[in-house]
């Protein structure tokens, strides 16, 4: 059985309309089926099946509004197989309702894990895990205080498959940005552990149980985690961020854009999957973005241009309209591209430079020059 939720169209809205509900309760549907077409203020998106199955449980009906995270349905092998929802989905579903007050996805998982009723709790807005956290007189590094790391992992994975559960590769410093950036903007997702090859890699990030190596991907795969985002900038070696992305690829997951709620992306722009544009960062109209990259804090890439797969922007660079990177390169802190210069692949361009004209691939521009 693999759970099909409603996703986030847009970072500033946690509400969209449904518009069409094609498939009908019972239905037996093929992958890659439309299940329903959702409308946000600024996106109109087909929710496709991930899998063939049966639609079970289906939670919503065209002219609605739904709450993202909440179940659309389950897809289950056969028409008679059990149908249950985990407590995140039932808290999920009752903030659909108008029962509870409205919290994050991870808000909710809490306070069914401690057995917290929501109506308890004053806040002011949609309920965080810090609120939940409050009222239990317990600090941010509490957050799995009710079971040890091993026995949270484990029930984790029981739980982890379905459309919202994605796993971060990499429990390094970038891998703290991008679990926030999931939390603060992806609140359809459920971060539900960190893979790491290195052998001191620590035992929990942020309060996300760090699971194993690489050698977990199959298993995860197997449960029905299907969503993966790369936690390692390697802002020297964008070779090595190609080559772990293309890991991910292969072992079959889907690599989703994120994108911080207070980053600015026009409706315009384009991208391909796994890229990550940090808060500050302004994506212009008729940008194109590749894969894997990474749009740093503070960017600012204007209209036009076209940043080629797995290329970072690092803080506070700065590119005029139809600007060039080829992919792999490197644009520097503070670094400014002229109109219209072409980047080619594997470029390092050096903090605080000035380019005013194409480089060749490969080409290595130090710090400050112009």
């Amino acid at each position: 059985m693999e759970w099909v939720n409603i996703p986030m169209l847009n970072a500033n809205e946690d509400e969209v309309e449904v518009v069409e509900v094609p498939v009908e309760e019972g239905q037996e549907v093929e992958r890659g089926q439309v299940l329903c077409t959702l409308e946000s203020t600024k996106a109109t998106a087909d929710v496709e099946a991930p899998c063939e199955g049966f639609v079970r449980a289906l939670g919503v009906r065209e002219g609605q509004r739904a709450k993202v995270g909440q179940p659309l349905c389950a897809l289950t092998a056969t028409a008679e197989e059990p149908v249950h929802l985990s407590s995140a989905q039932t808290a999920a579903g009752a903030q659909a309702e108008g029962d509870l007050p409205r919290a994050t996805r991870r808000a909710a998982a809490l306070a069914s894990e401690y057995e917290v009723d929501l109506r308890t709790i004053p806040h002011e807005g949609i309920l965080t895990e810090r609120d939940i956290l409050a009222h239990l007189g317990q600090g941010q590094g509490a957050l799995r205080a009710p079971r040890d790391q091993a026995s949270q992992a484990r029930a984790d994975m029981e739980v982890g498959g379905g459309g919202d559960a994605i796993v971060i590769y990499g429990a390094g410093g970038h891998a703290r940005v991008v679990i926030d950036m999931v939390r603060e903007g992806r609140r359809d997702l459920r971060i539900i552990g960190i893979i790491d090859d290195a052998p001191d890699r620590p035992a929990e990030l942020l309060g996300v149980p760090v699971l194993g190596d690489a050698s977990m991907f199959a298993g995860l795969r197997e449960r029905g985690v299907r969503l993966a985002a790369l936690g390692v900038g390697a802002v020297t070696h964008n070779a090595l961020r190609a080559e772990l992305f293309s890991r991910l690829k292969r072992e079959g997951f889907l690599m989703p854009n994120l994108i911080h709620p207070r980053a600015a992306v026009e409706s315009s722009a384009q991208m391909g999957q796994g890229n990550q544009i940090f808060a500050g960062a302004v994506v212009s109209s008729c940008v194109r973005l590749g894969d894997n990259t990474i749009i740093n804090s503070n960017v600012v890439v204007s209209h036009d241009c076209v940043i080629d797969d797995h290329a970072h922007l690092t803080p506070g660079a700065l590119l005029a309209g139809g600007v060039q990177v080829g992919p792999r390169s490197v644009v520097g802190m503070g670094a400014t591209i002229f109109l219209g210069v072409r980047v080619g692949a594997d470029v390092i361009v050096g903090n605080g430079s000035h380019i005013l004209q194409d480089l060749d691939d490969q080409q290595v521009v130090r710090a400050g020059e112009r």
